[in-house]
């Protein structure tokens, strides 16, 4: 079973970026998008989900979209921020923690 893990921090403040909404999308060889998982970061700003990944889900690529637009009140120059990723092994956790603000992020990907 592979298992996808988020942790959003807001660099503002220090604390766990709590309800931004995400949406991970499945991109097929073909370019072809879907929906494969939506969530929002729980109270501790984190996202855990675990997946059955057949070989077909293996080969795609995905995308995680954190609508942190919706989560800034302020003035802001960031709406969302998207990651293009892979889950080439079915049975690996993929964790990908991102420090967040109005105007800018960083993510640093845990392998």
């Amino acid at each position: 079973m592979a298992t996808i893990s988020s942790h959003l921090l807001n660099s503002v403040d220090g604390t766990h970026a709590n309800g931004v909404k995400v949406t991970i999308y499945q991109i097929n060889s073909s370019g072809e998008k879907k929906i494969f998982f939506e969530t929002e970061t729980d109270e501790g700003g984190r996202i855990l989900k675990d997946f059955e990944l057949s070989n077909n889900d293996c080969a795609c690529e995905y995308e995680m979209v954190c609508k942190t637009g919706d989560y800034f009140s302020e003035k802001k120059v960031v709406s969302e921020i998207i990651v293009k990723f892979k889950m080439e092994d079915p049975k690996k956790k993929y964790h990908l923690p991102i420090i967040i603000s109005p105007n800018g992020y960083s993510i640093w990907w845990s392998k």
